[in-house]
């Protein structure tokens, strides 16, 4: 069985170097390889993939994408490799000792198709208070914007999704599938994040078996700004926009004249209590809700400018987003 890890990388060699540090020290078998797509960097970041280059203990190619775009470069990278299980990675990702084998192992034990990973941060500060990660042995929605992912023990993904940080497939479900979609994944002035959702939902209709593993562990970069709440207010208006898209999926249906009338005026009021709530909460001394009532209220407003230019576009109102609206606050 042969192992490709791809990786698409942009304007991060430091934290590249550590990643490709921490897969140097995997037990590669022959046949595997890792390709590492420049996706057009400015800075020391050739530097870094050629020293890694020098004595990798696996075969090690890397090219240059310009197209803007981390999805279409990973799908570049995923055509050109040769392995029959496909190990995704980020480069501000640091993946655990024995990653490798424990690929190879669950993938020989039975009939496994997909499995995403656990991810835990690597925090460059300590988290805010208000940032609530754990809840009864399980990462929270909250972790989301920060790539994290931990659901527990092992087990079917179900309508769960993986992340690409960790996240292994066999290459034959990825060219059954088509690979990720790039208008789903993020671009230049956005922060569109639904191609890793897209990709385990198509996979789960389509037959294939998909599972959570938390043996298979890596570490996340979490830069302090990441944890700074105008970066979650801008994270979950964009969580709004990629939801309002996803439903929007061949297959998903739109809403008829009466049911637009109805969500619509569920996600208006939606909208005008979150200030109450935020409030609320706040005055009370829980600021963790307060903050997840703002979430709240910023993912609706994504989902509502999203539906608006359908809208005006002439087109159908997306049917399921309002259920996913309501995760946070549940």
């Amino acid at each position: 069985m042969r192992i490709s890890v791809v990786i698409v990388t942009r304007n991060r060699s430091s934290l590249l170097d550590a990643t490709l540090d921490g897969l140097r020290r995997q037990d590669f078998r022959p046949g595997d390889e890792v390709v590492v797509v420049d996706n057009g960097s400015t800075d020391a970041t050739p530097d870094v993939i050629a020293r890694a280059a020098q004595g990798f203990p696996a075969r090690f190619t890397t090219f240059r994408e310009t197209t803007p775009g981390k999805t279409p470069a990973l799908n570049k990278g995923i055509a050109t490799t040769t392995g029959e299980i496909l190990a995704l990675t980020d480069d501000d990702v640091v993946v655990s000792e024995g990653w490798i084998a424990t690929i190879r192992r669950i993938f020989l034990e039975g009939p496994l198709d997909l499995a995403g990973g656990r991810v835990d941060p690597r925090w460059e500060a300590a988290p805010p208070r208000w940032l609530h990660i754990e809840d009864h042995g399980r990462y929270g929605p909250m972790t989301s914007p920060l790539a994290l992912l931990h659901y527990g023990e092992a087990g079917e993904l179900g309508e769960r999704t993986a992340v690409g940080a960790n996240l292994t497939v066999r290459r034959s479900v990825f060219d059954h599938l088509g690979g990720f979609a790039p208008h789903l994944g993020r671009s230049p002035g956005t922060l569109l994040c639904g191609e890793d959702h897209d990709f385990c939902q198509r996979a789960a209709a389509a037959g294939y078996r998909c599972e959570y593993r938390p043996e298979l562990r890596a570490r996340h970069w979490v830069p302090a700004e990441r944890t700074r709440l105008t970066y979650y207010l801008r994270w979950f208006f964009w969580s709004g926009v990629t939801n309002a898209r996803l439903d929007r999926r061949p297959g998903t249906g739109g809403l008829d004249t009466a049911e637009r009338v109805v969500t619509s005026a569920y996600f208006v009021r939606r909208l005008l209590l979150a200030p109450a709530r935020v409030l609320a909460s706040a005055l009370a001394g829980r600021p963790g809700d307060a903050v997840r009532a703002a979430m709240d209220g910023a993912f609706v407003l994504g989902v509502l400018s999203e539906r608006i230019r359908y809208r005006v576009r002439g087109e159908n109102v997306p049917r399921a987003a309002h259920e996913q609206a309501s995760a946070l606050v549940r």
